[in-house]
């Protein structure tokens, strides 16, 4: 594998990896609502790093896609001077539709999380009923589930853009060589003739009898 698509690819799945585990994390640490007191007016919530783990996830997801996307160029068309083979393309062409269908809902997973978390909203309606909102679970989770899907297509469909075709395994034969053991069409072949040259027609070698010859 070229040195180029390692370096793409351990860059583009470190942001991702990156972009899981923080919206994991951000899932752990959001604020819950066994941890928000009431002091009769306002909802009091705790610290929580949640808001920001989810704003960085976000940005090393969007970054990781950004790359892959640069380094793959245009997935529509053929790209010069690498043709993958018709399957191959096929399949990058869906993972990498599938990767931005990803990356798009854990964008919105992890804004709509590090949102409410930090809302910190009170509700009162009446004397005795007021309500404190909080994220819901599985909101960072879920982003962090599908950036991993994102960038697994992503780095997926970069490298079967890679691929160049393989030998059909059809012997190749070029313009003007005739295969060996074989007389190119409209060549003359060769002819063998015994006896004399020069016009006289052939026929069966003569030769005088051996042995002493008397002259006259």
């Amino acid at each position: 594998m070229e040195t180029k698509v390692v370096v793409i690819s351990v860059v583009a799945g470190f942001l991702g990896l990156l972009a899981v585990i923080l919206g994991f994390v951000a899932e752990v640490t959001r604020i819950k609502m066994d941890q928000v007191l009431f002091d009769g007016l306002n909802c009091i919530y705790p610290s929580s790093p949640a808001t920001a783990l989810g704003i960085v996830a976000l940005l090393a997801i969007i970054l990781s896609q950004i790359i892959i996307t640069v380094a793959t160029g245009c997935i529509c068309c053929c790209k010069r001077g690498s043709l993958p083979t018709t399957s191959n393309w096929t399949a990058a062409q869906a993972c990498f539709s599938f990767s931005w269908f990803s990356v798009v809902i854990a964008a919105i997973l992890l804004v709509l999380g590090s949102a409410y978390n930090n809302s910190q909203q009170t509700t009162i309606q009446g004397d005795n009923y007021f309500q404190c909102y909080v994220v819901k679970p599985g909101i960072f989770a879920g982003g962090a589930i599908m950036s991993l899907a994102s960038v697994v297509c992503g780095l997926f469909a970069y490298i079967l853009t890679q691929g160049k075709d393989s030998p059909t395994g059809q012997p190749q034969f070029q313009a003007g060589s005739p295969n060996q053991g074989e007389i190119a069409m409209g060549q003359p072949q060769p002819q063998y003739q015994w006896g004399n040259q020069g016009g006289v027609p052939a026929g069966p070698a003569k030769f005088p009898p051996q042995g002493p010859q008397e002259h006259v």
